[in-house]
């Protein structure tokens, strides 16, 4: 019980201290309902910024421009449909469940022959990305209920809705998914954006229903990967190919559905959490992991493994080690000390001595430098917490006037609490503001 306590109060604190500075900056949603209007509200949980969307990767992205280009898809092509027709025949999917994935595929076809302009070409771009999918035997059973949701938002909105800039966030009417425009590619859930307004509804008591709709819905998009289960990202980016994940987005996934389990005590809800550390104990392509000399890096995207985002990463640490704390899994722990070890060691190489590298040999933003900041103060946190809480533990066991000098259990919170203050310290330096008297950690 303490042990649970100690971490929810932790995690809660900078949570809070998180969704807190991001709710004046909080997400416009354009929200359609089915009768195809359009409504915007401002929704102080889903933070906007560099805290709830992708990074940007240095390759090559898909524009608008070039997905006019791609050439319709048929019926009779190798495509989705023979896909979905395969995996009946074999059994792996029943009979009704096959009329239901070929029925929405059929309508977003249909609507994409009704559609013209950026309408057309958005709907074609997300069912040609399926098509190409299913000719490369990717479009498998545990994925089909992404893919078709996915087809099925967007001849939605397509249909009915507005033209969007990048980076829009889209939602449903009673759905508590966030979908993002990515122009050239249609609309996309956001998955590290979908986790972290799970995250925000954790800390809102008042969300409970939310919070379980939430759960419900990433339940039933989880697709098989790595042995596990991963929340893919079904689009071109940065010179990706669909399906890829995210460590950051993944990390945050399984923080999210620990911390929900928790709330509910829904076992069912940390049983999936576990299962998607798959992507963490496999290399790229398929997964996130490089062992690497002192521990583990975890990547920001499994098809760019020469590149080391160290926001991302340390987002990816935290979300272990929420999970290992929360759940006692061992495996789970292990992959968060792998980590961290290697957290640890990269710390140094983040630090320019008056900035942050967003990568290494790249300045951060004043966003991404805030973003790693932040990231850093949470494993400065939670790492304090968990030496206060066996602290506690071993005077019990030993004695008040215990001598406590051995953690080998429990690692050093301080390199991540002295760069936290560093990099807090240039951050008032850069805007030119006077540091509180008690600067954040």
């Amino acid at each position: 019980m303490r042990r649970t306590l100690f971490l929810c109060v932790a995690s809660a604190l900078v949570t809070l201290a998180l969704s807190g500075a991001a709710s004046a900056n909080a997400s416009t949603i354009l929200l359609l309902d089915p009768s195809g209007m359009i409504t915007a509200r401002e929704n102080p949980l889903i933070p906007a910024g560099p805290s709830s969307q992708l990074p940007p990767y240095p390759g090559r992205s898909l524009t608008a421009a070039s997905a006019a280009t791609i050439p319709a898809q048929t019926a009779s092509s190798a495509n989705l449909n023979a896909a979905v027709a395969r995996l009946a025949s074999s059994g792996a999917i029943s009979a009704t469940t096959r009329a239901n994935y070929d029925a929405a595929i059929s309508s977003a076809r249909n609507a994409a022959g009704r559609l013209s302009g950026q309408r057309r070409s958005e709907l074609r771009a997300v069912i040609a990305n399926f098509d190409r999918m299913a000719r490369g035997g990717l479009a498998t059973a545990s994925r089909l209920p992404a893919l078709t949701e996915t087809l099925r938002r967007n001849a939605e909105w397509w249909t009915n809705g507005s033209s969007l800039s990048y980076g829009q966030r889209v939602g449903f009417k009673g759905s508590e998914l966030v979908w993002q425009a990515y122009p050239g590619q249609g609309l996309q859930i956001q998955w590290l954006g979908t986790f972290g307004y799970m995250n925000a509804l954790w800390t809102a008591e008042s969300k409970s229903s939310e919070l379980r709709t939430l759960a419900k819905e990433v339940e039933e998009l989880a697709s098989g990967r790595a042995g596990g289960v991963a929340w893919e990202y079904l689009f071109q980016f940065g010179g990706g190919r669909p399906p890829w994940v995210s460590g950051m987005a993944q990390g945050t996934a399984i923080q999210a559905l620990a911390r929900t389990s928790t709330r509910f005590k829904d076992a069912s809800l940390m049983k999936l959490a576990k299962r998607g550390l798959g992507i963490f104990r496999t290399p790229p392509p398929s997964g996130v992991r490089l062992r690497l000399a002192h521990g583990s890096h975890y990547l920001g995207y499994s098809y760019a493994p020469g590149q080391r985002i160290y926001n991302q990463f340390y987002q990816a640490l935290r979300g272990l080690h929420d999970l290992a704390e929360l759940s006692g899994d061992k495996s789970a722990r292990r992959l968060w000390l792998e980590g961290q070890t290697r957290g640890r060691y990269e710390l140094p190489f983040s630090n320019t001595g008056s900035w942050s590298y967003y990568e290494p040999g790249s300045l951060s933003t004043v966003g991404y430098h805030e973003l790693l900041r932040d990231f850093l103060r949470g494993l400065c946190d939670v790492m304090t917490a968990d030496r206060q809480r066996e602290t506690i533990l071993l005077r019990e066991k030993n004695g008040p006037d215990a001598v406590l000098n051995n953690f080998k259990n429990w690692p050093d919170p301080g390199p991540y609490c002295v760069m936290t203050k560093r990099f807090s310290v240039y951050l008032y330096a850069r805007l030119g503001t006077k540091a509180p008297a008690a600067a954040p950690r």
